[in-house]
């Protein structure tokens, strides 16, 4: 187990550190305790941590993978359903190119293994070291948010110094994508990234969400650019809410 705390900007470093530690001592399964600071998130820098215990990220499984996730970044956090989710949207795909948007640490593009090249776009400084680290040696990440990505042609550099060993490439081809993957937070794509994702052309894109009412919103765009759902599925990751994440498979 690993404990991520989000604290007030006035917190005490002293308090912190004897709640960590105490934890540590009462449950052995932690192995560390990471305390992070809140405050305004800007733009290409790490969520300030106040505190560190011991580490900093842990080993997740997955499928075929192990993924390094550290504190701060985002993971799906149903251990039970995680590998079905990933079957949902990974499976049976194949073909040249794949886009792997908001991809996070890297949960489906490590699995997107049919593909000869897939290119990993985030935003979050954290999740990309790790999204580097992740990724096989056959895959590119960007760091970048979607809509600068899309907007650039697919063209955006990797920033050099991740960890990993990976190299600082260019993605020049102009080549259509055969399938994108989409993964946005609760308040999906919005209007200017789903007409970007649209004039893209890929004939597949694998929409994961997790609230129904921006999916609709953004499904309106794609249905009127000439996509039309092949596959709905709903993944229970929440038991006994009303959370519920739905794959749809689009196709044109």
């Amino acid at each position: 187990m690993l404990v991520e705390i989000s604290c007030a900007a006035d917190a005490r470093r002293s308090v912190l550190r004897s709640f960590g530690e105490e934890l540590r001592a009462a449950l052995p399964e932690i192995i560390g305790v990471v305390v992070l600071r809140d405050g305004p998130a800007k733009k290409g820098t790490k969520q300030e941590t106040l505190l560190s215990l011991g580490e900093s990220s842990l080993s997740y499984r997955a499928g075929r993978a192990v993924y390094r996730v550290s504190a701060g970044a985002f993971f799906q956090t149903n251990r039970h359903l995680v590998d079905e989710l990933v079957r949902i949207v990974t499976q049976g795909r194949s073909g040249e190119l794949a886009l792997d948007l908001y991809s996070g640490v890297g949960l489906f593009s490590t699995a997107l293994g049919d593909f000869h090249h897939v290119v990993s776009v985030e935003s979050s400084q954290t999740a990309a070291a790790d999204l580097a680290y992740n990724i096989p040696e056959t895959g590119e990440m960007v760091e970048a948010t979607t809509e600068e990505f899309l907007n650039a042609g697919g063209k955006r550099g990797v920033k050099g110094g991740l960890p990993g060993g990976k190299r600082d490439v260019r993605i020049q081809s102009d080549r259509k994508p055969d399938l994108v993957v989409v993964d946005p937070p609760r308040s999906g794509l919005g209007e200017r990234v789903t007409r970007a994702l649209a004039s893209l052309g890929a004939p597949r894109v694998t929409y994961v969400s997790c609230d129904p009412a921006t999916l609709a919103r953004d499904l309106v765009t794609l249905v009127a650019a000439g996509y039309r759902v092949d596959e709905a599925h709903l993944v229970d990751l929440f038991p006994q809410t009303y959370h519920l994440e739905s794959v749809l498979q689009l196709v044109r």
